[in-house]
């Protein structure tokens, strides 16, 4: 007998359960709730294990939807911050085209001052190998640009191109030490050439020791040289050198144009007649 019981415990566990709860429903039929005392009983046992699992539902439900929600904040968060990259890559393009703007306006207000047969040009690269100053432009022979003329920015001389192509041209800065530039010392109209340095910067030369120069006088082009009209900026004496007893005296010229920030330059391809040219008289 204590063995059939000891094998079939859990069935004689199971059908006991079920005898007491057949018993509680039939005792239960017909009677007011209150007069349940068993029931009663079974309740208030039951209660804590029907809170503590309402507790551990809940407990999971937030849990849930706290994963949930934390999932949802990340899909939001990489929403924002892919629009938050494509609204700065479209402010950097605004701002780069107005910075074109405002650059192409004084480009072409100061085409207006510039007589000649004058047209824009992009510069499209730069010396890489260190051999001479110089940059490239997309402008060659097809658009008129041939050799030996004259590039320009608003702030001054640039240069001269030294070799042209089809669709784009070298163009010689007047830093380098292989550019020479007829000058004019605005302030007391002294004459000198400037030419390019090792340092980066210009020098004035052949300008004779009895003219009075200054640190700070604006060196700009003479105009008798055919290539760059006159009165155009080329730089300002930084310092003076009259050592030696030689007949001239030296001064350094600090460019007025800042060639590592070009972007767009002026060409003249054909420079009008110089006002104090005088045209030969006809035969």
């Amino acid at each position: 007998m204590l063995d059939f019981l000891r094998r079939h415990r859990l069935l004689i566990a199971i059908a006991a359960c079920l005898l007491v709860s057949g018993g509680l429903v039939i005792s239960s039929y017909g009677r007011p709730v209150r007069g349940d005392r068993l029931g009663r009983v079974f309740v208030d046992v039951l209660a804590p294990f029907q809170r503590s699992a309402t507790l551990v539902s809940d407990t999971v439900a937030d849990l849930w939807r706290g994963i949930t929600g934390v999932f949802r904040l990340r899909d939001q968060v990489k929403v924002l911050r892919r629009d938050l990259r494509e609204r700065n890559r479209q402010l950097a393009h605004l701002r780069e085209i107005q910075l074109e703007n405002e650059r192409l306006r004084e480009l072409l207000a100061f085409r207006r001052e510039v007589r000649g047969d004058v047209i824009t040009a992009r510069v499209i690269g730069r010396d890489a190998l260190g051999v001479s100053r110089a940059l490239i432009i997309n402008r060659g022979t097809l658009d008129g640009v041939h050799k030996g003329v004259a590039v320009l920015a608003p702030d001054g001389v640039v240069g001269h191109v030294f070799l042209a192509g089809r669709q784009a041209a070298r163009v010689l800065l007047v830093t380098d030490h292989n550019s020479g530039v007829d000058g004019l010392v605005q302030r007391t109209r002294a004459r000198g050439i400037v030419e390019g340095t090792a340092s980066g910067a210009c020098g004035l030369k052949f300008v004779k020791r009895t003219e009075a120069l200054a640190p700070d006088d604006l060196v700009v082009t003479s105009g008798v040289d055919g290539i760059f009209p006159k009165g155009l900026p080329i730089g300002r004496i930084a310092s003076i050198d009259k050592r030696g007893r030689g007949l001239f005296q030296y001064a350094t010229v600090e460019p007025t144009v800042d060639f590592g920030a070009l972007e767009e330059v002026l060409v003249i391809r054909s420079p009008a007649p110089s006002e104090d040219t005088v045209p030969a008289e006809a035969p």
